[in-house]
Protein backbone atom coordinates (compact mmCIF):
# COMPACT_ATOMS: atom_id res chain seq x y z
CA UNK A 1 0.00 0.00 0.00
CA UNK A 2 1.10 3.47 -0.36
CA UNK A 3 0.62 6.57 2.46
CA UNK A 4 -0.65 9.63 1.04
CA UNK A 5 1.95 11.27 3.27
CA UNK A 6 4.28 10.26 0.24
CA UNK A 7 2.53 12.70 -1.89
CA UNK A 8 1.02 15.00 0.32
CA UNK A 9 1.50 18.47 -1.97
CA UNK A 10 -0.87 16.92 -4.66
CA UNK A 11 -4.86 16.14 -4.52
CA UNK A 12 -6.20 13.08 -3.25
CA UNK A 13 -7.24 11.94 -6.85
CA UNK A 14 -3.73 12.62 -7.82
CA UNK A 15 -2.41 10.39 -5.60
CA UNK A 16 -4.26 7.38 -5.86
CA UNK A 17 -3.60 7.54 -10.05
CA UNK A 18 0.36 7.67 -9.21
CA UNK A 19 -0.82 4.73 -6.58
CA UNK A 20 -2.53 2.52 -8.94
CA UNK A 21 -0.31 2.95 -12.10
CA UNK A 22 2.95 1.87 -9.58
CA UNK A 23 0.82 -1.45 -8.89
CA UNK A 24 -0.11 -0.13 -5.08
CA UNK A 25 -3.06 -2.54 -3.92
CA UNK A 26 -4.81 0.38 -1.62
CA UNK A 27 -4.59 3.52 0.24
CA UNK A 28 -2.98 4.58 3.58
CA UNK A 29 -5.10 7.33 3.88
CA UNK A 30 -3.69 10.16 5.97
CA UNK A 31 -5.97 13.02 7.43
CA UNK A 32 -3.74 16.02 7.79
CA UNK A 33 -6.32 18.10 7.36
CA UNK A 34 -10.56 18.27 8.68
CA UNK A 35 -11.01 18.62 4.49
CA UNK A 36 -10.10 14.85 4.02
CA UNK A 37 -13.64 13.59 4.67
CA UNK A 38 -16.46 12.07 3.48
CA UNK A 39 -16.56 13.95 0.10
CA UNK A 40 -16.06 14.03 -3.68
CA UNK A 41 -12.16 13.92 -3.18
CA UNK A 42 -12.22 11.12 -1.10
CA UNK A 43 -14.57 8.65 -3.29
CA UNK A 44 -12.76 9.33 -6.50
CA UNK A 45 -9.40 8.59 -4.83
CA UNK A 46 -10.96 5.57 -3.35
CA UNK A 47 -12.45 4.54 -6.92
CA UNK A 48 -9.04 4.84 -8.00
CA UNK A 49 -7.21 3.11 -5.53
CA UNK A 50 -9.22 1.63 -2.32
CA UNK A 51 -8.45 3.38 0.91
CA UNK A 52 -7.35 0.60 2.89
CA UNK A 53 -5.85 2.50 6.27
CA UNK A 54 -6.69 5.69 7.57
CA UNK A 55 -4.52 7.66 9.64
CA UNK A 56 -5.92 9.19 12.16
CA UNK A 57 -4.87 13.26 12.84
CA UNK A 58 -1.64 13.15 14.55
CA UNK A 59 -1.47 17.24 14.92
CA UNK A 60 -3.17 19.82 15.34
CA UNK A 61 -6.09 18.25 17.04
CA UNK A 62 -8.49 21.46 17.49
CA UNK A 63 -9.38 21.51 14.13
CA UNK A 64 -11.33 18.74 14.91
CA UNK A 65 -12.89 20.07 18.13
CA UNK A 66 -9.97 17.82 20.12
CA UNK A 67 -7.94 14.71 20.08
CA UNK A 68 -10.94 12.74 20.91
CA UNK A 69 -13.15 14.04 18.01
CA UNK A 70 -9.98 13.41 15.65
CA UNK A 71 -10.01 9.67 16.31
CA UNK A 72 -13.96 9.65 15.81
CA UNK A 73 -13.60 11.58 12.92
CA UNK A 74 -10.94 9.02 11.38
CA UNK A 75 -13.19 6.12 12.46
CA UNK A 76 -16.54 7.58 11.09
CA UNK A 77 -14.16 7.95 7.97
CA UNK A 78 -13.52 4.28 7.98
CA UNK A 79 -17.04 3.52 8.44
CA UNK A 80 -18.22 5.52 5.52
CA UNK A 81 -14.92 3.63 3.25
CA UNK A 82 -16.38 0.20 4.69
CA UNK A 83 -19.11 0.56 2.93
CA UNK A 84 -17.91 0.90 -0.31
CA UNK A 85 -14.66 -1.12 0.23
CA UNK A 86 -16.74 -4.52 -1.38
CA UNK A 87 -16.20 -6.24 1.47
CA UNK A 88 -12.70 -5.58 2.44
CA UNK A 89 -11.84 -3.88 5.67
CA UNK A 90 -10.40 -1.01 6.90
CA UNK A 91 -7.97 -0.07 8.95
CA UNK A 92 -7.50 3.08 12.04
CA UNK A 93 -4.05 3.67 12.64
CA UNK A 94 -4.07 5.91 15.86
CA UNK A 95 -1.31 8.26 17.52
CA UNK A 96 -1.11 7.85 21.36
CA UNK A 97 -0.86 10.92 23.18
CA UNK A 98 2.90 12.07 23.95
CA UNK A 99 2.33 12.00 28.02
CA UNK A 100 3.05 15.97 28.06
CA UNK A 101 2.09 18.66 29.86
CA UNK A 102 0.47 19.71 27.20
CA UNK A 103 -1.50 16.52 26.34
CA UNK A 104 -2.67 16.72 30.34
CA UNK A 105 -6.44 16.40 29.66
CA UNK A 106 -5.74 13.43 26.69
CA UNK A 107 -3.06 11.27 28.32
CA UNK A 108 -5.33 11.39 31.51
CA UNK A 109 -8.53 10.03 29.17
CA UNK A 110 -6.11 7.84 27.29
CA UNK A 111 -4.44 5.67 30.33
CA UNK A 112 -8.05 5.42 32.12
CA UNK A 113 -9.56 3.68 28.85
CA UNK A 114 -10.62 0.75 27.62
CA UNK A 115 -12.47 -0.92 24.70
CA UNK A 116 -11.52 1.91 22.61
CA UNK A 117 -13.65 0.67 19.45
CA UNK A 118 -16.53 0.56 21.33
CA UNK A 119 -15.70 3.88 22.73
CA UNK A 120 -14.78 5.57 19.28
CA UNK A 121 -18.06 4.09 17.81
CA UNK A 122 -16.04 1.43 15.00
CA UNK A 123 -18.04 -0.40 13.15
CA UNK A 124 -18.06 -4.32 12.50
CA UNK A 125 -15.48 -4.08 9.90
CA UNK A 126 -12.96 -1.54 10.96
CA UNK A 127 -10.25 -2.38 13.36
CA UNK A 128 -8.04 0.19 15.58
CA UNK A 129 -4.08 0.30 16.20
CA UNK A 130 -1.73 2.29 18.09
CA UNK A 131 1.16 3.67 16.36
CA UNK A 132 4.94 3.26 17.66
CA UNK A 133 6.50 6.88 17.89
CA UNK A 134 9.85 8.15 18.62
CA UNK A 135 11.22 7.27 22.43
CA UNK A 136 13.65 8.47 23.84
CA UNK A 137 16.55 6.53 25.14
CA UNK A 138 15.67 5.48 28.45
CA UNK A 139 13.02 7.62 29.16
CA UNK A 140 9.85 7.20 31.63
CA UNK A 141 7.06 8.99 29.76
CA UNK A 142 3.86 7.53 29.05
CA UNK A 143 4.52 3.68 28.41
CA UNK A 144 6.97 3.27 30.88
CA UNK A 145 11.05 2.64 30.57
CA UNK A 146 10.34 -0.43 28.62
CA UNK A 147 8.00 1.77 25.54
CA UNK A 148 7.86 -0.94 23.43
CA UNK A 149 6.55 -3.37 26.15
CA UNK A 150 4.33 -0.58 27.87
CA UNK A 151 2.49 -0.04 24.18
CA UNK A 152 2.16 -3.59 23.91
CA UNK A 153 0.55 -3.83 27.07
CA UNK A 154 -1.91 -0.87 26.42
CA UNK A 155 -2.69 -2.26 23.12
CA UNK A 156 -4.13 -5.87 24.83
CA UNK A 157 -5.74 -3.33 27.82
CA UNK A 158 -7.56 -0.88 25.26
CA UNK A 159 -8.39 -3.80 22.85
CA UNK A 160 -6.54 -2.22 20.05
CA UNK A 161 -3.32 -3.78 17.71
CA UNK A 162 -0.62 -2.19 17.02
CA UNK A 163 1.09 -0.16 13.66
CA UNK A 164 4.21 -1.03 13.95
CA UNK A 165 6.18 2.19 12.57
CA UNK A 166 10.09 0.80 11.11
CA UNK A 167 11.47 3.78 10.82
CA UNK A 168 10.21 5.10 14.41
CA UNK A 169 12.11 2.51 15.98
CA UNK A 170 15.37 3.61 14.05
CA UNK A 171 15.51 7.09 14.94
CA UNK A 172 15.09 5.94 18.87
CA UNK A 173 17.95 3.26 18.20
CA UNK A 174 16.15 0.23 18.49
CA UNK A 175 17.63 -2.93 16.73
CA UNK A 176 14.14 -3.40 14.19
CA UNK A 177 14.62 -7.39 13.80
CA UNK A 178 14.86 -7.83 17.76
CA UNK A 179 11.86 -5.25 18.06
CA UNK A 180 9.47 -7.17 15.95
CA UNK A 181 10.64 -10.80 17.56
CA UNK A 182 9.25 -9.15 20.64
CA UNK A 183 5.90 -8.59 19.04
CA UNK A 184 3.74 -11.70 19.44
CA UNK A 185 2.40 -12.57 15.98
CA UNK A 186 1.66 -15.64 13.91
CA UNK A 187 -0.31 -16.62 11.41
CA UNK A 188 -3.58 -17.18 13.97
CA UNK A 189 -2.97 -14.80 15.98
CA UNK A 190 -0.85 -11.13 15.54
CA UNK A 191 -0.63 -8.12 17.75
CA UNK A 192 0.31 -6.13 14.40
CA UNK A 193 -2.36 -5.24 12.32
CA UNK A 194 0.10 -2.60 10.04
CA UNK A 195 3.21 -1.78 9.08
CA UNK A 196 4.44 1.85 8.06
CA UNK A 197 7.39 0.99 6.13
CA UNK A 198 10.54 3.17 5.33
CA UNK A 199 14.31 3.89 5.83
CA UNK A 200 15.94 5.55 8.51
CA UNK A 201 19.64 7.74 9.17
CA UNK A 202 20.02 9.09 12.46
CA UNK A 203 17.49 11.37 13.30
CA UNK A 204 16.30 11.01 9.82
CA UNK A 205 13.13 9.10 8.51
CA UNK A 206 10.75 8.63 6.53
CA UNK A 207 13.90 7.40 3.36
CA UNK A 208 13.42 4.98 0.73
CA UNK A 209 14.52 1.52 1.71
CA UNK A 210 18.31 1.67 0.98
CA UNK A 211 18.59 5.12 1.17
CA UNK A 212 19.04 5.12 5.50
CA UNK A 213 20.83 2.16 7.24
CA UNK A 214 17.84 -0.12 8.52
CA UNK A 215 17.31 -3.62 7.45
CA UNK A 216 14.68 -3.03 5.49
CA UNK A 217 15.11 -6.11 3.33
CA UNK A 218 15.48 -8.76 6.39
CA UNK A 219 12.62 -6.97 8.58
CA UNK A 220 10.40 -7.93 5.68
CA UNK A 221 10.95 -11.42 5.31
CA UNK A 222 11.31 -11.78 9.15
CA UNK A 223 7.59 -10.17 9.13
CA UNK A 224 6.47 -12.91 6.35
CA UNK A 225 8.03 -16.04 7.85
CA UNK A 226 5.65 -15.09 10.77
CA UNK A 227 3.12 -15.77 9.22
CA UNK A 228 1.63 -11.72 9.40
CA UNK A 229 -1.22 -11.14 7.40
CA UNK A 230 -1.97 -7.44 7.68
CA UNK A 231 -1.04 -4.78 5.54
CA UNK A 232 2.40 -2.67 4.94
CA UNK A 233 2.30 1.06 3.52
CA UNK A 234 5.29 2.42 2.09
CA UNK A 235 5.54 6.12 3.97
CA UNK A 236 7.93 8.32 2.36
CA UNK A 237 8.98 11.93 2.25
CA UNK A 238 7.75 13.76 -0.73
CA UNK A 239 10.84 14.93 -1.24
CA UNK A 240 12.68 12.06 -2.20
CA UNK A 241 10.34 11.29 -5.19
CA UNK A 242 10.11 12.29 -8.81
CA UNK A 243 8.47 15.68 -9.30
CA UNK A 244 7.06 14.43 -12.37
CA UNK A 245 4.42 12.27 -12.65
CA UNK A 246 5.66 9.52 -14.67
CA UNK A 247 8.94 9.63 -12.25
CA UNK A 248 6.72 9.06 -9.36
CA UNK A 249 5.39 6.13 -11.23
CA UNK A 250 8.56 4.23 -12.05
CA UNK A 251 10.12 5.24 -8.22
CA UNK A 252 7.39 3.62 -6.55
CA UNK A 253 6.71 0.50 -8.41
CA UNK A 254 10.05 -0.34 -7.85
CA UNK A 255 10.09 0.14 -4.32
CA UNK A 256 6.53 -1.79 -3.99
CA UNK A 257 8.68 -4.64 -6.28
CA UNK A 258 10.80 -4.44 -3.77
CA UNK A 259 8.96 -5.16 -1.05
CA UNK A 260 7.20 -7.93 -2.56
CA UNK A 261 10.58 -9.78 -3.23
CA UNK A 262 11.53 -9.08 0.27
CA UNK A 263 7.87 -10.51 1.74
CA UNK A 264 8.49 -13.90 -0.46
CA UNK A 265 12.07 -14.13 1.29
CA UNK A 266 13.91 -12.39 -1.80
CA UNK A 267 14.79 -8.71 -0.71
CA UNK A 268 16.94 -6.64 -2.99
CA UNK A 269 20.24 -6.78 -1.58
CA UNK A 270 20.93 -2.84 -1.17
CA UNK A 271 17.90 -3.29 1.32
CA UNK A 272 20.20 -4.80 3.67
CA UNK A 273 20.90 -2.01 6.23
CA UNK A 274 24.16 -1.69 7.48
CA UNK A 275 25.47 -0.15 10.85
CA UNK A 276 23.53 2.80 12.44
CA UNK A 277 25.02 5.11 14.85
CA UNK A 278 23.51 5.48 18.20
CA UNK A 279 22.93 8.61 20.14
CA UNK A 280 19.89 9.95 21.88
CA UNK A 281 16.62 9.60 20.38
CA UNK A 282 14.37 12.34 19.98
CA UNK A 283 12.11 12.89 23.22
CA UNK A 284 8.85 13.58 20.89
CA UNK A 285 6.89 12.35 18.23
CA UNK A 286 7.80 12.82 14.64
CA UNK A 287 5.71 13.23 11.52
CA UNK A 288 4.58 10.34 10.73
Amino acid sequence: MLSTGSLFHLPLPAIAAVAAQAGFAGLDLVMGSPKIAPGAAVEAAHALCPVRVVHAPFRNWSAWGGHLDAWRAAVALAGVLLGEASGNAVHVTLHPPAGTLRDAIQTRWFARAVDLPRLLGALPGVSLSLENLPWAAGAGGLFGRDALSGLMDECRAKDLGLTLDVCHLGVSGRDVLESLARIPCNASDCLIRHVHFSDAAGFTEHLPPGAGTLPLGPFLSALAATGYRGTVSLELDPAHLPEDEAGQVRALRAMREGMRAALGGDPPPDWAGRAQERGLAPAVAALG
